[in-house]
């Protein structure tokens, strides 16, 4: 038993009756349960009970056991003074506010409704990923549509925290933060905190002054990444080591200090084809985040990222290794990552800051045109039956399985309290 489950089991009204007894044995009524307060002070407000003939207003506060208020000095505490009943699983104790007044108590341990606790502990206990995920199919699907798109809003708020701080970075530059946060997930997660290095290290601006020169592109990216040395062997890479000397010293550049990682990755995924794509993307940059603005559809924003490499990256996945002719263009599962992880969030930051609902809507809305994701946390809920039907999906059950299964908090959790409280709940005002 844990006052998180009291603090449900009263929220929800999962009680027996409809009248009751204080410990006193005066008779009570509850007029209304009120809100639940989850800042400093007593656990719910605006509570109206009715003790014998005496109707009364204020708060109450929940305990496991009476002696608990002791134990939390509410006896002390002026904040408590405006309690108007005690609400504990078991009464062990009589209590009194601060000014020696005594505090009805109503004990709750026989008047629970039946299977409430012993399903909490089923959730609590349960050795499963997901918690729920044998009554997982109990759940309506209104409310797990609805839970869902919660979620995803959720997950795209989390995200904004980040978007934030590189908003801020760039001293309010719009451009400047897509271009950060495209770089960040252009590294695909092995190699995203040293992409998002090298875009710090580097500003657009600079970039894009060599627009018409693709290879001088090359040489500032793979020069900042620290891919560029005296050993390389073929032409294309002294000519670019060449390149970025010059423009090193011109624009008072130093590498990242990271290595990239090139390990358990599959060849196209190489850092290397990577940045060309990105100096491909840089070449042909004409306002880019602008056009992501004025877009209606996902279609439109994929056309703005058909980008493919260089003649030499076609036949290279590194330096010095010649290898069959490719053209190793953006293909649309990476498109639709990048809409995922930056269009998206940036565009939902965006509207956040210009308070512009129409923005943040149509953020939300693209997630529907995008194919979801497959990974272990899709394929858990699949395992349950559960369709995932699009990337807002797939978002969601991320949020959900990150924020909420692995940590249990079954009773945040709407699916969880639709369970928990199937075919129990009362019908209050």
């Amino acid at each position: 038993m844990t006052e998180d489950l009291l603090h449900f089991i009263w929220k929800y009204k999962l009680l027996k009756f409809t009248s009751y007894y204080t410990t006193s044995n005066n008779s009570l009524e509850i007029i209304k349960f009120g809100e639940h307060n989850k800042d400093a002070g007593p656990d719910f407000t605006n509570v109206r009970i009715k003790i014998d003939e005496t109707e009364w207003a204020g708060t109450i506060e929940i305990h496991k056991r009476s002696s608990d208020w002791f134990s939390h000095h509410h006896d002390i505490n002026k904040a408590y003074d405006n309690v108007i009943l005690h609400v504990v699983y078991e009464h062990d104790k009589d209590i009194y506010n601060s000014k020696q007044q005594v505090i009805p108590c109503l004990e709750l341990k026989n008047i629970l409704v039946d299977d409430v606790i012993s399903k909490y502990e089923n959730l609590y206990q349960s050795k499963q990923q997901i918690p729920c995920g044998s009554l997982f199919n109990e759940v309506i699907d209104i409310t797990r549509e609805s839970w869902l798109d919660r979620m995803l809003v959720e997950r795209l708020e989390a995200k904004t925290d980040f978007i934030k701080e590189l908003y801020n970075f760039m001293k309010n530059n719009w451009d400047e933060t897509f271009y950060l946060l495209l770089f960040k997930n252009f590294g695909f997660h092995v190699n995203s905190d040293a992409f998002l290095q090298i875009a710090k290290s580097i500003p657009l601006t600079v970039l894009l002054k060599h627009a018409n020169s693709s290879m001088q592109i090359e040489a500032l990216l793979f020069g900042q990444s620290g891919l560029l040395d005296s050993n390389l062997k073929d032409d294309y890479g002294k000519s670019l080591l060449k390149e970025y000397d010059y423009l090193k010293h011109k624009y008072g550049l130093t590498p990242i200090p990271h290595h990239l990682n090139f390990l358990r990755l599959r060849p196209q995924n190489f850092p290397t084809i990577r940045l060309a794509q990105l100096a491909n993307f840089i070449s042909s940059y004409q306002h880019t985040f602008s056009k992501i603005m004025e877009s209606n559809s996902v279609t439109e924003v994929k056309k703005l990222f058909a980008i493919s490499v260089s003649d030499y990256w076609k036949k290279h996945y590194v330096f010095d290794e010649e290898s069959i002719f490719k053209e190793k263009a953006l293909g649309n599962s990476s498109i639709e990552n990048i809409i995922i992880n930056t269009v998206c969030p940036l565009l939902f930051f965006y509207g956040k800051e210009k308070q512009d609902d129409s923005i943040i809507d149509k953020s939300v809305k693209w997630f529907d045109e995008l194919k979801p994701e497959k990974n272990h946390v899709t394929k858990l809920f699949e395992e349950l039956t559960f369709k995932t039907k699009h990337a807002g999906h797939s978002q969601a059950l991320l949020q959900l399985y990150n924020n909420y299964c692995t940590y249990k908090k079954c009773l945040q959790c709407n699916m969880g309290v639709s369970i928990l409280s199937k075919n129990n709940r009362r019908n209050f005002s």
